[in-house]
């Protein structure tokens, strides 16, 4: 994430039968070069990561922390979606559920099945995805209570068990940043699209409030204050996090405090939980030459906590929110479209120009259209 110009990930062709690395064009200026620092590592440390990333979120699937519910029961569901639609005020229109009757739908990465039932609702044959078998349960049992039809597969977003062309939308929200060759799940949301189909990704973004300032700044000196066992104390009057969360934050620093302070080890502590072992960022530019096979791509910003600003953050009215998510929020969303004909030769291959975008609803009712 540090460099725009990061080591070349390997790039299927497909028909072509070559990889990136293979091909000529790789250095000519035809084909993009991604963001992403995790493809440098090997294939049998990018295997080790994901088990890591499964582990952990069959651990604790999507947002089942913020409710004590028991799980599986229809009031633990109603108590995450008061939850999640509450805090993202904004995902239901930026998704436009309503215009995805009749439509084949895969969403990657179901967690507790908020989406998956929105889509169900609408008229939409829902498609479930997931790395781990928690999620794919707990979303099949939400189902079940609604008497909701679905489809509920435990895989692997870098090799998605569909044939080409098996999906007329591809949704994931928070989810594609935590699997170690992210470019490669863009390619596999792209091949399993049918021609003219939609993708609409939200990854976390890099230029963002949060990166910087929060976890670039405050959780490193917040780092130093978990020392001591009076520093504990005092980061958990002005943090939000549990106090057992905080004491796990104050092991791992004894541990390795200069692994911890690494701003890589900081992005993947301090975005979804102490032991998560990878969440990744991604620029507006690094997006765009990730989606290079797909037209009309766009990208949008949204969301900000207002725990970013203590004291007055819970002040702001929604509109100064909604600004500053707009600017300096945490969340990239990216809506794309797959072209009807699929590239012929090299000079179809530049990197899409970018496009700004300030409404996101009237663009997700664009999408499906």
């Amino acid at each position: 994430m540090r460099s725009k110009l990061g080591p070349v990930s390997t790039f299927e062709t497909g028909r072509l039968g070559r990889t990136m690395a293979e091909s000529p064009l790789a250095f000519s200026g035809f084909l993009p070069v991604f963001e992403q620092p995790v493809n440098s590592t090997s294939s049998v440390l990018r295997s080790n990561i994901k088990t890591q990333v499964q582990k952990f979120w069959q651990r604790s699937p999507c947002d089942s922390w913020f409710t004590n519910e028991a799980r599986g029961t229809l009031a633990f569901y109603r108590s995450l979606d008061e939850h999640r639609y509450k805090v993202h005020r904004r995902l239901q229109s930026a998704v436009g559920f309503e215009k995805t009757s009749g439509l084949r739908v895969l969403e990657i990465g179901c967690g507790c099945g908020s989406e998956a039932e929105r889509f169900a609702r609408a008229g939409a044959h829902y498609t479930a995805v997931d790395l781990t078998n928690a999620a794919v349960s707990i979303t099949r049992r939400r189902f079940q209570l609604a008497n909701l039809e679905g489809r509920f597969v435990q895989s692997d977003a870098e090799n998605l068990p569909f044939g080409d062309g098996s999906f007329d939308l591809v949704y994931s929200h928070g989810v594609l940043h935590h699997t170690p060759d992210t470019p490669r799940t863009i390619r596999e949301v792209h091949r399993v699209l049918s021609p003219g189909g939609r993708a609409v990704v939200m990854l976390y973004y890099r230029d963002s409030f949060n990166y910087h300032v929060n976890l670039g700044i405050v959780c490193r000196l917040r780092a130093h204050l978990l020392r001591t066992e009076l520093g504990i104390k005092l980061a958990r009057t002005i943090c939000r996090e549990t106090e057992k969360d905080l004491r796990r934050h104050a092991e791992l620093i004894r541990q390795d405090p200069g692994s911890y302070l690494e701003m890589k080890n900081i992005l993947n502590r301090n975005t979804d939980g102490p032991d998560n072992p990878l969440s990744q960022v991604f620029s507006k530019a690094s997006a765009q030459r990730m989606f290079w096979q797909f037209k009309n791509v766009k990208t949008e910003i949204m969301f900000w906590n207002p725990n970013w600003l203590p004291g007055i953050g819970k002040l702001l009215p929604h509109s100064v929110e909604d600004r500053l998510a707009s600017h300096w929020g945490w969340h990239l969303w990216i809506y794309a479209q797959k072209r009807y004909l699929e590239f012929t030769g090299p000079k179809e291959i530049p990197c899409p120009e970018h496009f700004g975008v300030n409404n996101a609803p009237a663009l997700a009712e664009s999408l499906v259209n």
